[in-house]
């Protein structure tokens, strides 16, 4: 019974982390608008930087990088279940509850669950990340093979067997919120006003 009460409050700490999503109170606070009925319809930093300028796009991806890469320090700090703490917190940022389960797509908290693993991905990513501007102009299909390219790295670097399943499971995660791409109709700061 303890240790499901340990494995509980590690995914509920987490995903309580991840439900802070940056963008979505930034545009609020900014604007009064609900970043969600604009633009791709997701609360993530790219969205925030269509409509509120790319300044505080930087500042929401760094903000739910921030709290991807805290879920996961705090997980190992004090001895938590790493893999439930880093899909808690990517969860809580796709599906935050106090915002109808209407988040972001989870691409900065993934990208700092990765950093606390393993951080020498970063560059890995980082670089399949900017080479993937060569083959395709969009972001969204960078961003998931710029992460799968980092997911398929943990095992060839002598890393532990769970933390190439958590890779595959945050990817998981990554391609289901990144299926069906980003609306045509999408409105920017300008158009907006």
């Amino acid at each position: 019974m303890d240790q499901l009460l340990e494995l509980g409050f590690a995914f509920g700490s987490s995903y309580l982390i991840g439900c802070c999503v940056a963008g979505y109170y930034l545009t609020r606070w900014r604007t009064g608008t609900d970043l969600r009925e604009i633009g791709s319809g997701s609360a993530g930093a790219r969205n925030t930087a269509r409509f509120l300028g790319r300044g505080f796009g930087v500042a929401a991806f760094a903000w739910d990088f921030a709290k991807g890469a805290l879920a996961a320090l705090l997980a190992r700090y004090f001895g938590e279940d790493l893999t439930l703490a880093s899909i808690g917190v990517v969860l809580g940022h796709v599906w935050p509850a106090q915002l109808g389960f209407r988040g972001g797509k989870g691409v900065a908290p993934a990208a700092g669950v990765l950093a606390v693993l393993q951080p020498w991905l970063l560059g890995i990513v980082a670089v399949a990340y900017a080479l993937g501007g060569v083959v395709t102009r969009s972001v969204a299909r960078r961003a998931i093979a710029a992460f799968g390219t980092g997911v398929v790295a943990i095992p060839f670097l002598a890393t532990r067997p769970h933390e190439a399943l958590l890779g595959a499971v945050l990817l998981g995660i990554l391609i289901f919120t990144h299926r069906g791409g980003f609306p045509s109709n999408e409105v920017t700061k300008k158009e907006a006003k």
